[in-house]
């Protein structure tokens, strides 16, 4: 890290006392998961259309459908990421990276998902730009049924609340819901709201202990037939713990990153 950012940092964690142990709480779990030896998964990575048959044989759902009722919003993110490639980052106007985003086959398999299940809750940790937000919120708005819970937080000083969910198209955020501050302290609170989820997709700190807590807390909350999901499974053991723990075999969607790999679970 550069010397200018590193001193914006600690500026930064001095001014806000809590984001500041946070910061040294996240840096320290993601030290001690680079010591781990990670365990893969003995589990065949499939295509978005190879899962939804796994997951629904019986569908009667046209995929190729699906995907042409996405070009309008295909392209406004795509627009969206083109005007921010020249942008710097890190900086208030480029907080996060352009590749921090799901990538399309996991966004499209979140907007699928919700399509078939028709879900009236959905909660997600870790929103950035909201790529995936918006999948979700195109298909809660076709169905005209359902709402997104999201969860996130400024961590750094390049943040911004204003920058979460930037992306989302105006005309789908009234079925979103977004809760300012770290699922440490806000996932369960919002849960006990709830009472019950359809599906609960981790995306926020990716980091061991971190992605435990927020397995370990929805799971409960998780209807039956409903669903968990989280992307970055591979940089740690989390996943394939909490996987072994429910004695559940997952299934991984293939991804064009193999360091960013999405999982799901189907809670039976």
């Amino acid at each position: 890290m550069k010397k200018s950012l590193l001193f914006d940092l600690l500026k930064f964690a001095m001014l806000h006392p809590k984001i500041g142990v946070q910061i040294v709480q996240s840096a320290l779990q993601s030290y001690n998961d680079s010591k781990q030896d990670v365990k893969t998964l003995d589990v065949r990575s499939l295509q978005v259309s190879e899962v939804i048959n796994n997951l629904f044989p019986h569908t009667t759902i046209s995929l190729v459908k699906l995907r042409e009722n996405l070009t309008t919003l295909h392209n406004y993110l795509t627009n969206f990421f083109e005007k921010l490639e020249n942008k710097n980052y890190p900086s208030k106007e480029k907080p996060y990276p352009i590749d921090y985003s799901l990538d399309d086959s996991s966004s499209l398999f979140l907007y699928i998902l919700c399509k078939i299940v028709k879900p009236d809750t959905v909660v997600e940790t870790g929103v950035a730009y909201g790529r995936s937000s918006s999948y979700i919120l195109q298909a809660l708005s076709e169905n005209n049924k359902g709402n997104l819970y999201s969860i996130d937080s400024i961590f750094r000083p390049w943040e911004s609340k204003q920058m979460i969910g930037s992306v989302i198209p105006k005309d789908l955020t009234n079925r979103w819901k977004f809760i300012f501050g770290p699922s440490s302290t806000e996932l369960k609170k919002l849960l006990d709201k709830l009472g019950m989820v359809d599906i609960f997709f981790h995306d926020s700190l990716h980091t061991s202990k971190n992605m435990m807590f927020e397995f370990e807390t929805a799971w409960p909350f998780i209807k039956n037939d409903g669903f968990l999901i989280s992307d970055d499974i591979t940089g740690n053991n989390a996943f394939y713990k909490f996987s072994k723990s429910k004695n559940l075999q997952p299934i991984i969607i293939s991804s064009k990153n193999k360091n960013s790999m999405i999982g799901i679970l189907h809670k039976f």
